[in-house]
């Protein structure tokens, strides 16, 4: 009886550990704007990214047609990683990214039925200099910036038109 007190309270502080941990990493996250295209489709959401550049996730969607998707952001150097996005319908993508900053980053790869590409900390005037959207696709009104953004990168007050990249 005397060895299971110390067992049961060893195990309550490793349980306590680990929801701290998972709080921390909220804490220490930032959710900005996000873009990608699959498949044609431009879809529009949120990214986290945590600040220690360890990684983060996306969540995206589009109305039209409609289409989620959600990924996980995973650092494999200082400025750079990798995309594995998971979306309605069995796509599924890994696709290489660039951080040229802690919160903002771009990224592309291909589907079957052409390139793909993605975006999160951008406006989306500067998102769609990234982006592979279809002639004659553009951007309707942009996420708004959380009141906590910092206020040398605010978003875009007007919607943008993109063309296709090659």
């Amino acid at each position: 009886m005397k060895a299971l007190f110390p067992a049961l309270a060893a195990i309550l502080a490793l349980l306590g550990c680990a929801k701290m941990d998972t709080r921390m990493q909220g804490w220490l996250a930032s959710s900005v704007p996000a873009y990608a295209v699959v498949n044609g489709v431009l879809l529009e959401g949120r990214a986290t990214i945590l600040n220690d550049r360890s990684g983060g996730s996306l969540r995206l969607s589009s109305s039209q047609p409609s289409q989620n998707c959600m990924g996980d952001l995973r650092y494999t150097a200082t400025a750079a990683g990798m995309l594995t996005l998971h979306c309605d319908g069995g796509v599924h993508l890994r696709m290489a990214f660039t951080a040229p900053e802690a919160l903002r980053g771009f990224g592309s790869g291909t589907t079957e039925q052409g390139p793909a590409g993605f975006t999160w900390g951008m406006g989306s005037a500067d998102a769609s200099t990234y982006l592979p959207l279809p002639a004659g696709q553009r951007f309707e009104e942009p996420l708004a910036e959380p009141a906590s953004a910092p206020a040398a990168s605010p978003v875009p007050a007007a919607t943008a038109s993109a063309s296709a990249v090659p």
